[in-house]
């Protein structure tokens, strides 16, 4: 488990830019991240959030500025993208598991295709994982035969099975039922717990306010606002912030 108080910068972002044609998404966005924190990021939808997650892995190619993950800058041109991705775990709104594999078979796939365990290795890594999201008697069921937040669990385990040390969740709650919700929240508590560095687009604002150690509220492409929960949530300064807390909360 990783000391919430660590120092260590495990991501730093430095005048982040991302534009679309000629609509300019993300402004000019500065950020440090450090290890084993746990990061909310809250806005209105189109205010750039999933954008900004996705360019922390490169999912997205910047258009200006730069990205550091662990002293290193993955937008240099010469950065290895795959062996970045390798370290950062990302888990999607929609789960994005493949239908004719069975539960096991996805968490095992990227390991074993990547070379980096053994088949047996694999499958013994999958179990584990299973287990720890509470779905070990769910092992050869096939995603269909899996409830919502059943499937999203399994993505997070699919994610973890890589060992990151940087978690990625764009709105990981989104695509569920009301029900559902809790199962996966309550394995992104245990993540943050463990002290899993963790970056979280959500619009779940109770997981926001007693989970993250601080709040970024991103509208139109800039961060207006960050600090802890209680500073960003229970007293913004930003009108923005204010408008946008007073119709969600």
């Amino acid at each position: 488990m990783i000391a919430k108080d660590n120092n260590e910068i495990k991501i730093e972002v430095n005048g982040l830019k991302k534009s679309f044609g000629k609509l300019h998404v993300l402004r000019g966005i500065d950020a440090e991240i450090r290890a084993g924190e746990v990061i909310c990021v809250i806005g209105p939808s189109g205010s750039g959030k999933s954008t900004f997650l996705r360019c922390l892995n490169r999912l997205e190619e910047i258009s200006g500025g730069e990205i550091i993950v662990d002293g290193e800058s993955i937008t240099d041109p010469k950065a290895d993208v795959d062996k970045i991705r390798q370290h950062i775990g990302m888990v999607f709104q929609s789960f994005n598991l493949f239908p004719h594999y069975t539960v096991k078979e996805n968490v095992m796939l990227a390991p074993v295709e990547l070379k980096l365990k053994s088949k047996a290795e694999a499958e013994q890594k999958a179990l584990d994982l299973l287990n720890r999201v509470g779905l070990a008697d769910k092992a050869d069921a096939k995603p269909r035969q899996l409830s919502g937040g059943q499937q999203q669990r399994v993505a997070i385990a699919r994610a973890l099975a890589m060992e990151p040390d940087i978690m990625l969740f764009d709105e990981p709650t989104s695509a569920l039922d009301p029900e559902m919700v809790c199962e996966v929240l309550d394995v992104m508590k245990e993540l943050a717990a463990e002290g899993m560095t963790m970056v979280v687009v959500t619009h779940e604002m109770g997981f926001a306010h007693d989970v993250a150690d601080r709040v970024f509220f991103i509208d139109q492409g800039v961060i207006m606002e960050e600090g802890t929960p209680v500073e960003v949530m229970d007293h913004p300064q930003n009108e923005r912030t204010k408008s946008f807390l007073s119709k969600v909360l």
